[in-house]
C-alpha cells in the first residue's frame, strides 16, 4: 500500500509538472506571435515612412531643378538690365544730364531661419537676392529714360537750323553750369552758363548760325553779345574785351564775334557762356559737341 500511495503522489507530480510546461509553452507562444505582430506593424510603418521620405527626396529634387531654371533666367535677366542701366548711363552723359538720384540697391544677402536652421535653398536665396538688386536697376532705368523722353521732346522742339553745337572757344570749363558758390563770396548761387578759360584776347565764335540781337555794355556781362539761333533758342557771350558785330547783323556757325576778356563782374580773362531757350537757362553742354 504505501507503494501505491508514492505512485500516486508522484503520478500527481507529473501530471502538474505537465500542466506548468504547457501553459509556460502557451504563454511563450501568445508573446512571441504578439511580438511577430509588432515587429510586422513597424515593418509596415519603416516601409510607409521610407515611401514618403522618398516622394520627399523627389519633391525637393523637383523643386531645385525649377529654382535652378529660375535662378538662371534671373541670371540673364540681370545681365539685360545691367545692359540697359549702361546705355542709359551713358545717353545721360551724352546729353550731359545729371545722373539718376534713384537708389541703387546692392546685392544683399537675403536668409531665412527657423530654429537657427535655415529653410531657404542656395538657389532661392540667390535669386531674392537678384532680384533685389533688378528692383534698384529698373528704377534707376526708368527715371534715365523718363528724364531722356524729356529732353527728347525739348529738343524737338528747340530745333533749329542755327542750333549752336559749336564751343565758342577752347579751353578748360572752370564753373559748370547750376548751383555753385559765389566766386564773390555770396554764398551759393545760380550759375545760369558755364564759364571757358581762355587767354585774354583769344577769338570768341559764335557756336551757330544766327542774327545778333544785342551787341554792347552790360553792368554784370561786361561786353556781351547775344545771338538768336531762331527755335526760341539764344547764346550769350559774356565778360568780351572786344566785340566784332553789332544788332541785327547775321553770322555764320564759327564767325569771330568777340575776344575774351574779362570785363563786367569777373575775377579773370573767361568766357561766359549761356544757352537760353524761350528766355530761360540751360545747360549749354546739352548742345555742345565733344
Amino acid at each position: 500500500m504505501p507503494d501505491a500511495r508514492v505512485i500516486s503522489h508522484a503520478a500527481r507530480g507529473w501530471r502538474l509538472a505537465a500542466g506548468l510546461v504547457v501553459v509556460t509553452v502557451a504563454v511563450a507562444a501568445q508573446q512571441v506571435w504578439q511580438a511577430e505582430r509588432r515587429s510586422a506593424a513597424l515593418r509596415d510603418e519603416v516601409a510607409g515612412l521610407s515611401s514618403r521620405l522618398a516622394d520627399r527626396r523627389e519633391l525637393i529634387a523637383h523643386q531645385r531643378r525649377e529654382m535652378a531654371q529660375v535662378a538662371s533666367a534671373v541670371d540673364h535677366l540681370a545681365r539685360t538690365t545691367g545692359a540697359l542701366g549702361e546705355r542709359g548711363a551713358e545717353a545721360r552723359r551724352l546729353a550731359h544730364m545729371e545722373e539718376s538720384r534713384a537708389e541703387t540697391r546692392a546685392l544683399v544677402n537675403v536668409a531665412a531661419t527657423l530654429g537657427g536652421m535655415s529653410v531657404m535653398s542656395e538657389d532661392a536665396g540667390r535669386a531674392l537676392e537678384q532680384l533685389a538688386w533688378l528692383d534698384g536697376q529698373a528704377a534707376a532705368a526708368s527715371d534715365s529714360f523718363a528724364v531722356l523722353t524729356v529732353l527728347v521732346k525739348d529738343r524737338g522742339e528747340e530745333v533749329s537750323p542755327g542750333v549752336p553745337t559749336l564751343w565758342p572757344v577752347r579751353g578748360l570749363v572752370t564753373s559748370p553750369f547750376g548751383a555753385r558758390t559765389s566766386p564773390y563770396g555770396e554764398g551759393r548761387e545760380m550759375h545760369p552758363g558755364i564759364d571757358i578759360s581762355a587767354s585774354y584776347g583769344s577769338p570768341v565764335t559764335a557756336a551757330g548760325n544766327g542774327a545778333v540781337i544785342f551787341a554792347g555794355r552790360d553792368p554784370g556781362y561786361g561786353g556781351l553779345v547775344i545771338v538768336d539761333h531762331g527755335g526760341r533758342l539764344d547764346t550769350l557771350y559774356g565778360h568780351l574785351s572786344a566785340l566784332y558785330v553789332r544788332e541785327g547783323q547775321s553770322v555764320r556757325c564759327g564767325q569771330a564775334i568777340g575776344a575774351v576778356g574779362a570785363t563786367g563782374r569777373a575775377t579773370g580773362a573767361h568766357l561766359h557762356y549761356e544757352v537760353r531757350v524761350n528766355g530761360a537757362p540751360v545747360d549749354p553742354r546739352r548742345y555742345l559737341a565733344k
